[in-house]
């Protein structure tokens, strides 16, 4: 199936890819996708790093200038119950999950967007004909006057990691069914036939003796037709942990944070062979690898002329994660990592 921003929610895609072969263990939605720990701890490190940032207007010269007036949506929302940092979490969660978001737009008499919210993704469509965004008409009409789209360029953790979050889920079920019906530890096997002919009660005599007989001196005195096998557990469980340790390596690479920030090593590693000197080399890494390309993609598409007007242009100053310079978009200029712009 080709995945697109049009074609739907994406849950329809993570069940129609596996039809033809391997059925999933369950459905798996965003809400599916939150109960697995390390997906939900990466899209939080996402948004509280983007959160931060202050989305300013600029007016394109050299040097470029803020400008003196903002617009209301830099550090406001009319929107009812929502905030300036609710939308833009809830816009990095769109983009996070689906490489895709929409802007739900108030214009100004000058024709600029005015206020902005993210519209989730059951509340928008295509149409077929013009191939443009129509947003539901529950969401109220100041906010449907123009739709802006906002691409991250990929197509989103539900679809280039949805076999590591449905992997992580079934070992996630399988570990709770084994703690449910936990292997026997140690088995009593009898080879004398006389044990066949047990009623239930004598079985569960013969196995509560045994256990006394441990439990009282550690030591237990069997009759000769009985072989006791210890089997033990503790291989098992680090074969679960194995199995986590891989997928969180794969999880990680997905949602694009470091490998540590999920709990994973590199294959054959220790969990704890990642140090930093503070506080800022952690968060710096985690801007330069994953954060930062959300950071990109909502300054590009708020400095298009559609929103901000001729000239002018949406930076964030992201000075505070180690980037030598506040952060600039414009795709027509090339400002971007490795065509002259900020680097991360």
């Amino acid at each position: 199936m080709l995945a697109s921003p049009y074609s739907g929610d994406h849950l329809a895609q993570a069940i129609v890819g596996d039809y033809f072969g391997q059925l999933p263990g369950e459905l798996i939605d965003r809400a599916t996708a939150r109960r697995v720990p390390e997906v939900r701890r990466a899209l939080g490190a996402h948004q509280s790093l983007i959160t931060q940032l202050r989305f300013e207007k600029y007016v394109v010269g050299s040097p470029a200038l803020r400008a003196e007036i903002q617009p209301f949506w830099v550090s406001s929302s009319a929107y009812t119950g929502m905030s300036r940092w609710l939308a833009m979490k809830q816009l990095v969660e769109e983009l996070f999950f689906e490489g895709f978001a929409v802007l739900g737009c108030w214009l100004d008499t000058e024709g600029l967007v005015y206020d902005w919210i993210t519209i989730p993704r059951s509340m928008w469509s295509v149409d077929t004909e013009s191939q443009s965004i129509v947003i539901d008409e529950k969401i109220p009409a100041q906010w449907r006057m123009r739709a802006v789209v906002v691409p991250l360029g990929n197509a989103g953790v539900m679809t280039d990691g949805i076999d590591s979050i449905r992997q992580a889920r079934k070992i996630e079920l399988a570990r709770q069914s084994r703690l449910d019906a936990p292997p026997a530890a140690t088995e009593l096997h009898v080879t004398d036939q006389a044990y066949d002919s047990m009623t239930r009660d004598e079985q569960l005599e013969l196995i509560e003796n045994y256990k006394a007989g441990r439990n009282k001196t550690s030591v237990s005195v069997t009759p000769s037709y009985i072989e006791v096998k210890e089997r033990g557990t503790s291989g098992q469980l680090d074969l679960f942990e194995t199995a986590k340790n891989s997928v969180r390596i794969d999880l990680a690479m997905h949602t694009g944070v470091p490998l540590h920030f999920v709990g994973a090593s590199k294959e054959g590693g220790t969990g704890g062979d990642v140090q930093y000197q503070n506080a800022n080399g952690e968060t710096s890494e985690l801007w330069t690898f994953g954060s930062s390309e959300y950071a990109y993609a909502i300054a590009a598409a708020l400095s298009a002329d559609a929103v901000v007007g001729e000239g002018a242009e949406v930076r964030a100053d992201a000075s505070a994660f180690a980037i030598p310079a506040p952060l600039a978009i414009d795709a027509e200029a090339g400002d971007a990592p490795g065509n002259g712009g900020p680097q991360t």
